[in-house]
């Protein structure tokens, strides 16, 4: 069986379309030369245009001209295509046939294999937290690979899961969530920056704190301050009231009431020394206590 093209000939379809090609180039070179030289004005309007119709109109005839002739060269060239198509589609139906019935044995094929690499993995003994489906190539299907060559690739990814373990349980911070993200992902990498992130949102928080910290001791200095100089405005009457012999009054503010039955007064004069802190609590000692106290020289 043998296709064998009668008519044309190939030396017929190498031939050239012969026409008056040089001396209609000629010419038309010969006429568009004086365009590139006229310089239009605004008056010339209408024959510019008319210029350009006629330019347009010679153009056509030859675009025409060709589209006339190719429609003969491919009449014959098309007819010969959808021949060729209707023999090819016999072709193509057992084709078609043949492919599917080897699709089918592959997929036969690779099922078995599939329930060998499951049982292949099982034996190997992976982490118990390693899926098959985590370290699944699908190259592994293929005719080609055997399941020696399977088992060689398993156990390297066995012991490449069990190093980075070891590295992630070496992690200064956050270890366990870095070990969770590898659990799921078997990616060093993407449980690495776990750990990372959650360290620089600790560092953060921390920070955070400490400023506040400082605030709130800033702020009770500044009130530590406040009160010092209000009691030493309070000074003058205190060292007048020293002066005559009498116990100064605590001021409203700072005394309790006092009980109706009072027990015996005594006075006694000292001076004490402290932090701002340790005289504030002295003070509040005395209040809480409703013990009359004043400043004195």
């Amino acid at each position: 069986m043998e296709l064998r093209i009668t008519n044309p000939q190939e030396n017929w379809l190498t031939e050239q379309i012969l026409w008056n090609n040089e001396e209609l180039k000629a010419a038309i070179a010969e006429k568009v030369k004086d365009y590139k030289t006229i310089a239009y004005t605004e008056d010339s309007l209408k024959d510019m245009k008319a210029d350009r119709a006629d330019l347009n109109k010679l153009k056509k005839a030859f675009e025409d001209e060709r589209k006339r002739v190719k429609k003969i060269c491919m009449e014959p060239y098309t007819k010969f295509e959808q021949q060729v198509k209707e023999i090819t589609a016999l072709i193509d139906e057992p084709i078609g046939l043949i492919d599917s019935q080897i699709r089918e044995i592959d997929e036969r094929r690779k099922t078995v294999k599939r329930e060998e690499i499951e049982e292949l993995f099982t034996s190997i003994g992976f982490q118990s937290f390693v899926k098959l489906d985590m370290i699944w190539d699908e190259k592994w299907l293929n005719a080609t690979v055997t399941l020696p060559k399977i088992e060689e690739q398993m156990k390297s990814r066995m012991y490449q899961i069990g190093t980075d373990v070891v590295t992630i349980s070496k992690l200064p911070e956050f270890k366990f969530e870095a070990m969770e993200v590898y659990r799921k992902t078997l990616d060093m990498n993407q449980a690495i920056q776990e750990g990372q992130r959650l360290d620089d949102i600790q560092k953060r928080k921390l920070e955070a704190e400490r400023m506040e910290a400082e605030r709130k001791a800033r702020e009770a200095e500044e009130a530590a301050k406040q009160q010092t100089a209000a009691e030493q405005k309070e000074e003058p009457a205190a060292e007048k009231e020293a002066a005559s012999g009498s116990v100064p009054e605590a001021p409203a503010e700072e005394t309790a009431s006092i009980p109706e039955e009072e027990e015996p007064v005594f006075q006694l004069d000292f001076r004490v020394w402290g932090t701002s802190e340790q005289l504030m609590a002295l003070r509040e000692y005395m209040l809480q206590n409703q013990i009359r106290f004043g400043k004195v020289e």
